[in-house]
Formats: structure tokens, C-alpha cells, sequence
């Protein structure tokens, strides 16, 4: 087992098919993280965020990356950290299983691909009363759910999203009442994050919101995520409707 080295990480950009956006994140060395293989030819990979994000890519059955898989986990109890493993797999998810089963949950989640032939880019984005901003300081502020906490779990820190990733709101007498932010993004990709204050919902801000953010990857040539929970009804609608399609199911691990 060893890590990569960075200037390897184009190599891997090139080389792996499918990987949730935080990968692409931390290859674009936009937020830190490790990568380890078992081979100089990267034949199998284990992605670390720093905040605890993990992700297994490659070969699930000839690999040495058993153990620094069951290292990690077991150093996320002995810090007190969180350990979520992301796994694309069906090969590695039985390979998980039978490794740490017992101490896991299991979580199945959607990804969709989106395509701009089916984004109406036309639809209204005014919202009466409502004053859409782009997300600073002072919104992070006096955020309910994207705070200061939420952006250094995820970007490692408020500075870094704020240099480097994105995001707006929606605004009403200086209360916040939906956002959409960028929960990781790469050079290429841009995770889309949506809450909306629970006294404005029905109203469809959060698709408004979301063209907002769309409309901003669109203009910066980034290709737009969306991942969502398999039994989140509402959340699915809302991508189909904004142009996300061809659902594709995977796993996600987290401690008991």
C-alpha cells in the first residue's frame, strides 16, 4: 500500500470512469485529501477527504487495500471522526461487508447525469419579494444549515469555499429562506446542496434557486451534480424536472 503522489492525480483523472464529485475535488487539489494504491499502475484506489469522506474505486478482489480500508475505520473510533465510504460497486460493496459488516450502516443513494438538452433554461428565475444574492461572509453568517461548521467539514474551511466553490441564496427581509451551494466542486463538476427554511416550502424556491446555481455552471463550464437519497421522492422530482436523468443506484457506509 502506498500514496500517490500528486503528480500522478492527472493520470487518474484520466483513467477512472464513475466517482462522486469530492474525488475530482481532491485530484483538482481543491480540498486536501489522500489517495492510496496497492500498485504503481493504480490498479485499485482508496480516496480520504480530511473531514473522513471515502471512496474505493478498482480492482476489489486482488488488492492489499483491506487493511488501510479497516485502518482508516478503526482510527475514526479512536479520534471520534467520521467515517462515510462511498462505494460505486456492487464487487466492493460485498467486499466492505465482509470486512467491517457488522460496525456499518448501509445508505442507497442516487446519481444522476444532466442533460442540458432537457434543462429549460428559460424558466423565470425573478422571485417576486425575494432578493437572490450570492453566498458571502455575512450570509454564512446568518445561515440556518450551510454554516460556518458545514464548510469547514466539507471544504476545510469557509476561506477555501469561498475562494473556490459557490453559491446563492434567496433572501427576504434579510432572512435567508433557501440556498443552493456547491458541497464540492473540481474544475470540471459542481455538487449542488439545497435547503430551504421549512416556513417557505410548497413555494418553489428550491427550484428556483437551483436554476440559479445551474445557470452559474453552465456559464463557467462546469457539468452540474445532483445525488440524493433513493427514498427522497421530492428531491428526485425536482432534479428530473431541472434536467437530471439516468439515475444510478450506489452505496454509502457509515459507522453504527
Amino acid at each position: 500500500m502506498m500514496k500517490v503522489i500528486e503528480a500522478h492525480y492527472p493520470i487518474i483523472k484520466q483513467t477512472i470512469k464513475r466517482a462522486p464529485t469530492f474525488v475530482y475535488s481532491i485530484l483538482d487539489q481543491l480540498i486536501e485529501g489522500t489517495v492510496y494504491t496497492d500498485t504503481e499502475n493504480l490498479q485499485t484506489l482508496l480516496f480520504q477527504t480530511k473531514s473522513g469522506i471515502y471512496f474505493v474505486a478498482g480492482d476489489s478482489i486482488h488488492t492489499v487495500l483491506d487493511d488501510q480500508l479497516v485502518c482508516c475505520f478503526q482510527q475514526s473510533i479512536e479520534q471520534k471522526k467520521r467515517f462515510t465510504l462511498f462505494s460505486y460497486s456492487e464487487q466492493w460493496n460485498i467486499k466492505i461487508e465482509q470486512l467491517l459488516n457488522d460496525q456499518l450502516r448501509k445508505l442507497e443513494r442516487y446519481t444522476f447525469t444532466f442533460d442540458e438538452s432537457l434543462y429549460d433554461s428559460r424558466e423565470e428565475r425573478e422571485v417576486p419579494n425575494f432578493e437572490v444574492m450570492p453566498i458571502t461572509h455575512h450570509h454564512i453568517k446568518n445561515a440556518q444549515a450551510f454554516t460556518y461548521a458545514y464548510y469547514d467539514e466539507y471544504w476545510d474551511s469557509t476561506a477555501n469555499f469561498l475562494e473556490n466553490g459557490f453559491g446563492y441564496c434567496l433572501v427576504l427581509q434579510e432572512q435567508i429562506v433557501s440556498e443552493a451551494v456547491s458541497i464540492f466542486k473540481s474544475n470540471d463538476f459542481a455538487e449542488i446542496d439545497i435547503m430551504t427554511d421549512s416556513n417557505f416550502r410548497g413555494q418553489g424556491l428550491a427550484g428556483r434557486v437551483a436554476h440559479i446555481f445551474i445557470d452559474h455552471c453552465l456559464a463557467n463550464q462546469l457539468k452540474p451534480c445532483w445525488d440524493c437519497d433513493v427514498s427522497n421522492t421530492a428531491s428526485i422530482y425536482l432534479g428530473t424536472k431541472l434536467g437530471f436523468t439516468t439515475p444510478q443506484k450506489y452505496a454509502i457506509y457509515t459507522k453504527k
